[in-house]
């Protein structure tokens, strides 16, 4: 800035005083022509959909929806500094309600992450009906992810975690095209919406914030609540929480809840099941697995709301090895595979804006370690070797690592400070929230007096868009009187977890399924899906026995074995009986799988259908190669394969293949170098 030279202009302006008053000049008075006001910046542009979304995403919009970018400062105003010159564009796109009678105030939604694409929620929010019954719904994709420009992700990694090395790379690389990472996170982004809103001229509009979406939201309320008619937060992420060093915290919450579901679970052996998931983190310590065993935990804690827990448990109680293996077939049984097929088919692939996530999350967290709102670190009751695991565990790679090599600016310590509002808010919670627990939710409600806080006895991560017919239709009466105290006399009717109870029974080893194609029990074809169990032999001669005339098993999904001495037996059951197994073109086998299809007398397979292999341990940490060619474990199976006329060179070579927690798929070479088809 020139400093003005205060003397002059104050003579300058003497001067011109005097001149006017003394008539000064001869010259005409002329009037000024009047400055004309600056035209109006339009932020907000609409686009052509078709120039933003993908082909499936077109196809799903509803009739009136509309696209549109809105350009934001990459720096706001904040904190006394200016807002910088140079523009990012943030994507809109407005889902517009089909419904004839809509309502005026749409809702906002709000992604989680942080690093997660709101526009990649196209489909579940269209399909669902959730929101979009009554109401138009804007899906906004923050600044750093989807459409936005810029989208800041990491090419020098997959997956949601890199190295320090790798870190540093994608930061040098952004920051060299001229992104200033330290404008992207929490209050910059709050500032986009905020702005979006009067943009778009909607008076009242509802935000709805999903994990991460709900801290968000939160800084919304913080910065500028104007314009917010009501707040919905599903799986409650606080501000007054630390995303670093309470995940540990989080994680103790959602193991102590299990022991918990165990205890009221008819038929789980409540005085064992911890000391199993501990016993199992000690062998695998004492084996050096400690990265391991905390894939372990992160196992059991996916497993939280699922029946199949003890299956995990036992497994790999019994094989310490199997402790990705077990977990991965457990899962793979849960859906069918033309089923998953369809759904990847429709769904668009997700995408992690990992620079994003960083920016946010090491200027937010990283600067104010272990400053926190909880009490404790909540670890009571555990072993030593669960703590040593849990306390090392941190989420989507948001580590003290990664952030000291991200190296951003420390956010304002506002961003450690609870949000107090008079704002109508609705706090959903799942019991069994591994990433968000419910007490947190409880912890925000304490600072909101208007705030109804609900928990899903069942509920994961998320209780919306989850098929939970009672919080659909408490969020919709919420968003209709958003000041009325609700009805939940249906989350008391919802019941605990139960363990062990897939069916309705109590049975902790269902054995694989057996069907025949529309109920026809005269075919002599059966169709077999499933995991192969303790009880899978008696279960087939039981079956072979009652239906004389089956000649072929199809294994549609069979993707290993919980007892390989069993399934040796139920395959020479097969063998000795003559049926024949076919594998169609959705259709998989694997592991244990694969050593019952080759018992088949005859064997085919239809293109596109898998074969699985992988290696064994023996649950110590020794692996099957560890042990001589001629010992006992390794006779049982070329015994086998020479039973069934199987070359034993294709034992040795699934030893090789793949680690016992890991697969490989045969290549259709390999499938006939070693002969697995008759035809």
């Amino acid at each position: 800035m020139i400093k003005a030279n205060k003397a002059l202009v104050a003579s300058t302006i003497i001067t011109a005083a005097i001149l006017s008053a003394c008539g000064g000049s001869n010259a005409k008075k002329v009037t000024p022509a009047p400055t004309p006001a600056p035209t109006p910046v339009k932020l907000y542009k609409a686009v052509e959909c078709k120039s933003m979304l993908s082909a499936n995403q077109l196809a799903l919009l509803t009739t009136d929806s509309s696209c549109g970018y809105l350009s934001v400062p990459e720096k706001h105003a904040l904190y006394g500094q200016a807002a910088s010159t140079k523009k990012i564009e943030i994507a809109v796109i407005k889902l517009a309600t089909v419904a004839k009678d809509k309502t005026a105030d749409p809702v906002v939604y709000l992604q989680g992450g942080p690093g997660g694409s709101a526009s990649e929620s196209i489909q579940q929010v269209v399909e669902s009906g959730t929101f979009i019954k009554s109401r138009d719904v804007y899906l906004v994709d923050q600044r750093g992810t989807g459409y936005s420009k810029p989208a800041l992700s990491c090419t020098e990694y997959s997956g949601e975690a890199g190295t320090p090395a790798q870190v540093t790379a994608c930061k040098a690389r952004l920051e060299k095209t001229g992104v200033d990472l330290n404008a992207y996170h929490s209050v910059h982004s709050a500032l986009d919406f905020i702005q979006l809103r009067k943009s778009l001229n909607i008076s009242q509009w509802n935000l709805y914030g999903i994990s991460y979406g709900t801290r968000l939201a939160t800084t919304i309320m913080r910065e500028n609540s104007e314009g917010i008619r009501s707040v919905i937060l599903d799986g409650m992420f606080p501000i007054e929480v630390n995303g670093i060093t309470d995940t540990p915290w989080a994680n103790y919450e959602t193991l102590n809840q299990i022991v918990k579901n165990c205890e009221s679970s008819e038929g789980c052996p409540a005085d064992e099941f911890k000391e199993i998931i501990e016993g199992v983190i000690t062998r695998m310590h004492n084996e050096s697995m400690v990265t391991e065993s905390r894939v372990f935990v992160q196992n059991v804690l996916e497993l939280a709301t699922q029946p199949v827990m003890i299956k995990y448990l036992l497994a790999v109680n019994e094989d310490i090895s199997k402790y990705q293996s077990a977990f991965e077939a457990l899962m793979a049984g849960g859906e069918s595979e033309t089923e998953d097929k369809k759904d990847k088919q429709n769904e668009e692939e997700e995408v992690f804006y990992s620079a994003m996530a960083l920016s946010t999350i090491c200027a937010e967290e990283y600067p104010f370690l272990n400053i926190t709102a909880l009490t404790g670190d909540n670890s009571a009751g555990w072993s030593a070797s669960t703590q040593l695991a849990v306390n090392g565990m941190y989420h989507m790679g948001f580590d003290k690592a990664s952030c000291k090599a991200w190296n951003v600016t420390a956010a304002n310590d506002i961003e450690t400070q609870a949000v107090t509002s008079n704002l109508p808010v609705l706090i959903i919670n799942g019991l069994n929230d591994t990433q968000t627990p419910a007490a947190w939710g409880a912890l925000v409600a304490k600072n909101m007096p208007n705030a109804q806080n609900l928990t899903n006895p069942q509920g994961g991560h998320g209780q919306l868009f989850a098929e939970s017919a009672c919080f659909n239709a408490l969020a919709e009466g919420f968003l209709t009187n958003p000041n009325q105290t609700l009805d939940a006399q249906c989350v008391l009717n919802i019941p605990s977890i139960s363990y062990g109870d897939e069916d309705g029974g109590g049975d902790n080893e269902n054995p694989a399924a057996f069907t025949f194609k529309d109920d026809d029990d005269t075919s002599a074809t059966v169709y077999m899906n499933g995991v192969i169990g303790s009880n899978t032999l008696e279960v087939m001669k039981a079956l072979f026995n009652k239906y004389p005339q089956i000649k072929t098993v199809v294994m549609k999904n069979v993707p290993g074995s919980m007892d390989d001495d069993v399934n040796l037996l139920a395959s020479m059951e097969i063998r000795n009986r003559g049926i024949a197994t076919h594998i169609p073109a959705d259709g998989m086998v694997a592991s244990g799988g694969t050593d019952m299809f080759l018992a088949g007398v005859k064997r085919t397979i239809e293109t596109g259908a898998k074969i699985g292999v992988h290696s064994w341990s023996d649950g110590s940490g020794k692996a099957a190669l560890d042990y001589p060619r001629d010992h006992q474990e390794h006779v049982k199976y070329l015994e086998y394969y020479k039973a069934i006329g199987i070359t034993t060179d294709f034992y040795w070579y699934t030893l090789e293949a793949a680690t016992a927690d890991s697969i490989h798929w045969m290549t259709e070479q390999e499938i006939g170098t070693y002969n697995m088809l008759t035809e």
